[in-house]
């Protein structure tokens, strides 16, 4: 539940990144999750995202880390990891990034082949921000594809949205 409370909070800038929609609201869950000093996978990794969002990259990173560790199924190792990825590369390291990305994606086509386009997304994200434009845009092509086969609206969305960000 804190996950999908701290999504509705989600919006998302010209560079598709993830900023707070309303940054008191966020800030207000953020701080009472946080002082709960949760243990549980779902509750870290919510707060990982929320801290990220909020431009708390130390304590994101902290916190999907510690989700990461809990984490019992491959799915719920990938989802940790994009999140974590994200809390690289909106720091600035996008080589780690990218590093966490390319191992999700390998773990999501052998293992969870239903989420490979998720891993593939971020990491066509990141190699926009290493300005590596043509790769970016094979990778986003390929989760698009993937994300129309889903017919999932938003998803097919917002690979569209990432892969208009190599037009400008």
């Amino acid at each position: 539940m804190i996950f999908q409370e701290i999504s509705r909070l989600i919006a998302y800038d010209e560079r598709q990144r993830m900023v707070p929609a309303d940054r008191a609201r966020l800030t207000a869950l953020v701080d009472s999750a946080r002082a709960q000093d949760p243990a549980d996978y779902t509750t870290l990794r919510a707060l990982g995202v929320g801290l990220l969002v909020l431009g708390e990259y130390g304590d994101a990173i902290h916190h999907l880390g510690r989700a990461l560790d809990l984490a019992e199924t491959s799915g719920m190792r990938i989802a940790a990891s994009i999140n974590l990825a994200d809390a690289h590369r909106y720091s600035g390291d996008a080589a780690t990034s990218e590093a966490i990305c390319r191992e999700m994606l390998a773990l999501a086509r052998e293992e969870v082949p239903e989420m490979v386009y998720f891993p593939l997304q971020h990491l066509g994200k990141t190699l926009i921000d290493l300005d590596r434009r043509q790769e970016a845009r094979e990778v986003l092509q390929e989760a698009l594809a993937l994300r129309a086969a889903e017919g999932d609206p938003e998803l097919i969305t917002r690979s569209r949205e990432a892969l208009r960000l190599l037009d400008t």
